[in-house]
């Protein structure tokens, strides 16, 4: 006869400010309960819950057990406990009504990783027939999606890095083409010095040439002058 459902609602995803709306529904009696989709470690998040019942309820025990995943043992834990109706302080609510919105204040522990889930544990009796049931209900649902400051740091740097790379790109195209100018100039110095070289080696053996053949003909004819005899 009874059907139990639970709803999640959310904002945009896009948006910063997105909210979480967790709604769960057993027989005549429905829980909400809204929090940040969106967290960072070590942040104080603030928890709204409120009951409302379509049938006259005792309810003797609301609470929400809050999880985490921890970042150094990679195991889940408990790290706090939000208790909106007390065992020693059963509340009465007629059909159609509904218990007043009560904020809490959740720190999330400098530890926690990945996400922050919450177990919802409900107990409750009907009223209005001639025997009151009772019911307990847990429910486990996720509430809200951890952020990491790190790699948000090292994902807001990626267009910098991007431009840095294309501006290096750029200087070491440039210093290539500064080295291969470099290298052109200074092949065309060796190209003239060699030539120029190459021109004044040929004009020294020239002269060297010319020296040695007059000085071979200037050792003939001294050889050849007649002697004289006094």
């Amino acid at each position: 006869m009874f059907l139990a459902t639970a709803k999640i609602y959310a904002a945009n995803a896009n948006s910063s400010n997105q909210i979480h709306v967790y709604e769960y529904t057993f027989g005549a009696l429905t829980v909400h309960v809204k929090n940040p989709l969106e967290a960072y470690p070590n942040q104080t998040i603030s928890m709204n819950i409120t009951a409302e019942a379509s049938a006259t309820l005792i309810i003797n025990y609301t609470a929400i057990e809050l999880y985490t995943f921890n970042n150094s043992t990679l195991k889940d834990e408990k790290f706090d406990s939000i208790i909106y109706v007390d065992e020693e302080a059963p509340v009465l609510i007629f059909g159609g009504k509904s218990l007043n919105e009560t904020c809490y204040n959740v720190t999330i522990p400098d530890y926690a990783s990945n996400v922050v889930y919450g177990k919802l544990v409900l107990l409750w009796m009907e009223k209005g027939t001639e025997e009151s049931t009772t019911y307990r209900r847990e429910s486990t649902f996720i509430m809200a999606y951890l952020r990491n400051p790190e790699l948000e740091g090292l994902r807001s740097r990626v267009p910098e890095l991007e431009r840095e790379n294309i501006e290096l790109q750029e200087n070491i195209t440039s210093l290539n083409n500064s080295l291969t100018e470099l290298l052109n100039n200074l092949t065309d110095v060796k190209n003239r010095y060699e030539g120029e070289l190459s021109g004044t080696r040929s004009a020294i053996t020239v002269l060297a040439i010319t020296t040695i053949s007059f000085l071979a003909s200037t050792a003939f004819l001294f050889l050849r002058k007649p002697k004289q005899y006094w």
